[in-house]
């Protein structure tokens, strides 16, 4: 009896300990299609929020047409000296002793944005979820339709 009380209290010590260390996980997750008989009123967009103790993270897919326009969005918030262009990809990104401390990228109609919130300012932080909440803006619907 004394080694069934035993193992209890050992099993609830042990989901005691094991709550205290969930961690706190924001997420939002926007997919729009529209779809018209005809291809120019056509929109689709997906957009996607993770925002955990760690990391901040926006994933956007948007329509083609789209892309000039968030593009220079990009350009006009993180600058032309940093960025690396290969091919049909755009990469902005800041390091500190070889750590990431963010990145964007851009390839075709997809935008991703890894922020590590450890080694980042609050200030950069900040500014990063701004340009999230203004691509939203960017790749919503326009008036085609």
């Amino acid at each position: 009896m004394k080694t069934l009380i035993s193992i209890l209290v050992y099993l609830i010590l042990g989901l005691l300990t094991t709550k205290a260390q969930t961690i706190t996980t924001n997420s939002s997750s926007v997919t729009v299609t529209i779809t018209d008989d005809d291809e120019d009123k056509s929109y689709s967009r997906s957009f996607v929020v993770i925002d955990t103790e760690r990391n901040y993270r926006v994933k956007v897919r948007f329509m083609e047409s789209m892309k000039e326009k968030v593009k220079l969005y990009l350009i006009d918030q993180f600058g032309k000296e940093n960025i690396i262009i290969s091919s049909d990809t755009y990469l902005w990104k800041q390091e500190v002793d070889n750590d990431e401390v963010y990145t964007v990228q851009l390839k075709e109609n997809r935008l991703r944005i890894n922020v590590d919130k450890e080694l980042a300012s609050q200030k950069l932080i900040k500014k990063i979820k701004k340009v999230g909440e203004e691509l939203k803006m960017i790749t919503s619907k326009e008036e085609k339709i």
